[in-house]
């Protein structure tokens, strides 16, 4: 038996279709109102799924009365409780110690930083002045960021320390000085302390803060025979091994890449990528990669080998998601040809202005697809050309913002 952890963002994934030798054998905690599917023993809901306590009483509840042997977690905000719960309960996964080296952004590049790997300068804050010290010591833009935070939610980039007064600070944060360069992912698979699969890939224009300027988030594989690729797959896995990881793990890493080539630690996640980075990397591996990390992480077989050549041979794949924009859905875009899981996640009459606006996080899509090719320049062209179509497709009416602050 195999207990579930469902974020809302996760409602109707298939689990009987991915473990269907677990049939019947899956318990799940999730908020209410949330589509589990089929396959499930039972189900906990919880009003507010944001709420720790509520959320880890429903699992211990359900861990009481069945046992499981596994806790399956694969939204960021489970990653700690997911790793709680198997300490109070003796499972085996990801820990406290590794679960909290992979959120908190401090203590994640501390270890990084304690291993030899370049990171931003960064430091704690507790207070504004913290923020406006570290300016003061280096001048240029910084970053300021909550610690546990996920989705680039609560990202604010400074110009000037004055800045800083303005922030509310309410809960921790860091700041780190602001990385000119282009932002790149490694997602990468081991089992058992061996490596399966890495692929990296690398984000396009303002990266994951492109939602703050209504901008789409597109991001692109890196050809294998390209050095870089190999140096940022090396990268990740030092970083792995810096940080308490157990011997199996599935990463989600960000570096910066700058103009001289140097490659420097944005942040890092043990879980799956979000938004779309699931069904590009389908294309890659060949087996979604959280059906392939459910199995994994319920001890059920995988044949490893198999992800592995055909992650050596697959096409290049990309994806690209759409921000909402401040207003209210009037049209809505037809998917273009020669595209993959074209996913539409609003609708003609959705209002996205006001506080939902602000609240956006940059896997906000109103629109998302994937494409591929072996060619990477034709990859491009196909990234480019359907971001415009998809667009152009939309129709928004923009809410009023004049004298809004």
């Amino acid at each position: 038996m195999i207990l579930v952890l469902i974020h809302p963002r996760n409602a109707g994934l298939p689990f009987l279709q991915w473990l269907p030798e677990e049939k019947g054998q899956l318990v799940a905690v999730t908020a209410v109102g949330t589509g589990i599917g089929e396959g499930f023993a039972d189900a906990v809901s919880v009003a507010d799924y944001c709420d720790d306590e509520a959320v880890l009483a429903a699992a211990r509840k359900l861990i009481r009365r069945y046992r499981p042997r596994a806790v399956l977690a694969l939204a960021e905000i489970d990653v700690e409780r997911a790793a709680l719960l198997r300490g109070e309960f003796g499972l085996a996964g990801l820990d406290t110690a590794a679960a909290s080296a992979y959120r908190d952004k401090v203590l994640m590049k501390e270890y990084a930083r304690a291993a030899g790997l370049r990171v931003p300068a960064f430091a704690r804050v507790s207070e504004a002045a913290d923020i406006t010290a570290f300016m003061a010591a280096r001048p240029g833009r910084a970053v300021v960021k909550p610690r546990g935070g996920s989705g680039s939610t609560g990202v604010h980039v400074l110009e000037d320390p004055g800045e800083a007064a303005d922030l509310m600070l309410d809960m921790p944060y860091e700041v780190e000085e602001f990385i000119e360069g282009d932002l790149h992912h490694v997602d990468g698979f081991r089992v058992e302390g061996k490596p399966v699969a890495a692929v990296a890939s690398r984000y396009g224009g303002a990266a994951c803060l492109a939602h703050l300027t209504d901008a789409p988030l597109g991001s692109r594989s890196l050809d294998d025979t390209d050095p870089l690729h190999e140096r940022l797959v090396e990268e990740t896995w030092r970083l792995v091994e810096a940080l308490p990881s157990p011997a199996t793990v599935f990463v989600h890493a960000e570096f910066f890449v700058t103009g001289s080539g140097e490659i420097v630690l944005c942040e890092v996640a043990a879980r799956i990528g979000g938004g779309p980075i699931p069904a590009m990397l389908r294309h890659i591996l060949g087996i979604d990669p959280r059906e392939l990390w459910a199995r994994v992480e319920g001890g059920l077989p995988v044949d490893l080998d198999a992800v592995r050549k055909r992650s050596a041979i697959a096409p290049r794949a990309a994806f690209c998601g759409l921000p909402p924009q401040n207003g209210r859905v009037v049209r809505l875009p037809e998917a273009p040809r020669d595209v993959h899981d074209f996913v539409l996640n609003t609708f003609v009459g959705d209002d996205w202005s006001g506080d939902r606006y602000r609240r956006r996080k940059s896997a906000d899509f109103v629109a998302s697809w994937v494409v591929t090719d072996a060619d990477p320049a034709a990859l491009g062209a196909k990234l480019d050309a359907t971001t415009e179509l998809v667009s152009a497709g939309f129709g928004w009416e923009l809410a009023d913002t004049r004298g809004s602050a």
